[in-house]
């Protein structure tokens, strides 16, 4: 599947690995699509990626596990890191997938998410949510960024630092891997163009030449568990 150049931007992802601090004996696992796991293969000893849908082929210090992310087939206290990039909304359960992440790292392991957050008003996240299902029918919802910090509370972890920074898109960027047929393309062109004045999602759109622009909110959070 395409993946946007704003999603995969590898300025972005290192600076998150950067701000994970990985120490080079580290064990990483990656519970995402693989974007972290390559990333973090050039400063750690190993990484286990649960899902690979990036390239091919990958590097030597990298293990491939197919699993699903609420179920890790390793015993507890595996790992110094488990991470996950903006696919987090995507699993199958990120509640249980958090606490399953929380149960694989050590006593002072981190673990590091990166997603697309929803608006904290109801309504903004619903329009927000029904713009992605019109591009992207398998997208689920996004999560409120309460959510995320309610969960790692959850899973028994101490939140150590949030990030929230700005995400900017282009209509056409946005669109890539949605498989949008041109009707339904069109359509959400006419919701967006409506919602410009009343900013009914809350997504500061606004038109720019023959397109559209308009800003998401990206979250990174990390948390440690107990020692």
């Amino acid at each position: 599947m395409a993946v946007s150049r704003v999603i995969a931007d590898p300025k972005r992802v290192r600076r998150l690995i950067a701000w994970a601090a990985p120490r080079p004996s580290d064990r990483v696992l990656d519970v995402g699509s693989g974007v972290l796991a390559l990333a973090f293969a050039r400063r750690v000893e190993s990484v286990v990626a649960l899902e690979w849908d990036i390239r091919p082929r990958r590097p030597a210090n990298v293990v491939l596990e197919p699993a699903e992310a609420h179920d890790v087939p390793f015993p507890d206290d595996s790992f110094d890191i488990a991470a996950c990039g903006p696919t987090f909304h995507h699993l199958t359960s990120p509640r249980a997938a958090l606490k399953e992440m929380a149960r694989v790292v050590r006593p002072g392991g981190r673990v590091v998410i990166e997603d697309i957050i929803a608006s904290e008003q109801s309504v903004r996240a619903r329009y927000q949510d029904r713009l992605e299902r019109l591009r992207d029918r398998s997208h689920p919802a996004y999560l409120r960024l309460s959510q995320l910090v309610a969960y790692a509370g959850e899973a028994a972890l101490n939140l150590r630092e949030l990030r929230v920074q700005d995400l900017h898109r282009e209509f056409n960027e946005w669109l890539i891997g949605g498989r949008s047929s041109p009707a339904r393309i069109e359509h959400i062109r006419r919701l967006m163009s409506g919602a410009v004045e009343a900013d009914l999602s809350g997504l500061g759109l606004r038109p720019m030449d023959d397109t559209i622009v308009f800003t998401q909110q990206l979250a990174w959070v990390m948390a440690e568990k107990p020692a």
